[in-house]
């Protein structure tokens, strides 16, 4: 199990630094996250851990997704979260995404936090305003894009965002680290 957790570390920490660093996550990173699941799996549970990375791989995919489809996130962070659900299987990868989801979530907060105090930033708030009060007097929501120069229209890596959130479920709740005796 620790094999499963040390290449998981490896994955998304490494998928976040090329984030950083080239604003992508290359195929080899990803590719190499689901044939190790597949292979890992394979090799401590057998067929079940076959069934489970195949399992992972979707929950993984299928978390992410709509918000490639979106454009809030990238193909990138797809197929990493594929790739760490080909690994950790499908109920560790639900979690370790929605506290990714988490992570990003006050990520943006700070982003949009960080206008009210540099002057050059054109604030997002007066177009949240506009979004909130369209919404409260029709019933119905409606987005407006962000502004030229508007804080909120800078994408930022999400890969950090899935590394930490990954870590995080790691370090707090992952039956993996249970099995291999290494947590409670």
């Amino acid at each position: 199990m620790i094999e499963i957790v040390t290449l998981v570390l490896l994955l998304a920490w490494g998928a976040a630094i090329s984030d950083v660093n080239e604003r992508r996550i290359p195929n080899f990173i990803t590719v190499s996250g689901v044939v190790g699941g597949l292979i890992l799996q394979a090799a401590i549970f057998g067929m079940d851990g076959i069934i489970n990375s195949i399992a992972g791989l979707i929950v993984g995919f299928l978390i992410l997704i709509p918000g490639y489809l979106l454009s809030t996130t990238g193909a990138g962070d797809v197929k990493l979260m594929a790739a760490i659900g080909a690994l950790l299987g499908p109920y560790d990868v639900f979690f370790a995404a929605m506290i990714s989801i988490a992570v990003g979530s006050i990520i943006a907060l700070g982003y949009a936090a960080s206008s009210l105090f540099k002057q050059a930033s054109v604030s997002p708030w007066s177009r949240y305003g506009l979004m909130f009060k369209t919404l409260v007097s029709t019933g119905r929501p409606i987005y407006i894009a962000p502004a030229e120069g508007e804080v909120m229209g800078r994408k930022f890596p999400f890969a950090v965002s899935i590394a930490i959130g990954t870590t995080l479920f790691l370090a707090w709740d992952s039956p993996l680290l249970t099995l291999a005796g290494l947590a409670k």
